[in-house]
């Protein structure tokens, strides 16, 4: 378990990339997205697909005393998802 414990910050700057963090424990951080996205085809296609550009993604993880702030810039982009249950994301922040 990854433990994270004074400020994480995650700026993607990158064309198409994202920050996924699994079966972790944040506690007094700072989570940040400042993703610059423009021109971008964000799409998944088929069964149980997932497409993201500049985006950060939380999943199963313990979030206590933190923040989460998306200043995320988004322009001229496609976010598609096709099929059943699919998922595509543009510039954006998931916590599930």
């Amino acid at each position: 378990m990854k433990k994270l414990t004074l400020i994480a910050v995650s700026v993607v700057v990158a064309m198409s990339s994202a920050t996924v963090m699994a079966k972790s424990e944040v506690k007094k951080s700072v989570l940040v997205n400042q993703s610059i996205n423009k021109g971008n085809a964000t799409i998944a296609v088929g069964k149980d697909n997932l497409a993201t550009t500049g985006s950060m993604n939380i999943k199963d993880s313990k979030i206590k005393k933190s923040v989460l702030v998306n200043q995320s810039i988004n322009k001229g982009n496609a976010t598609i998802a096709v099929g059943k249950g699919n998922t595509a994301s543009t510039g954006s922040m998931t916590v599930e």
